[in-house]
């Protein structure tokens, strides 16, 4: 019993990494929006904004706009647990 809740708090901490590392490699080295972290404090530009996942936050600014020539995020930070742990700028 007590080997199984071990697995299992294994898995889902397994799980946890996997999405933050999906949505860090995204905004930081893709330039894309992620994809599993939940936007809050969304721009109107269609992406710019704050967006939170479990135990990490990744802020970013881009062109989003239907009218911009070069579309995608041009400035992104990423945190873990409140901590900045990268900031990219894409010229």
């Amino acid at each position: 019993m007590k080997r199984n809740f071990i697995r299992f708090i294994l898995i889902i901490f397994s799980i946890l990494v996997i999405i933050g590392f999906v949505d860090y490699r995204l905004s930081m080295y893709s330039f894309k929006k992620p994809i599993f972290a939940q936007g809050n404090a969304l721009c109107d530009d269609g992406g710019s904004g704050i967006y939170r996942g479990i135990g990490y936050r990744i802020e970013i600014k881009g062109n989003f706009m239907p009218d911009d020539e070069f579309k995608g995020v041009t400035h992104a930070r990423f945190y873990i647990f409140g901590k900045e742990i990268r900031y990219t700028v894409i010229d």
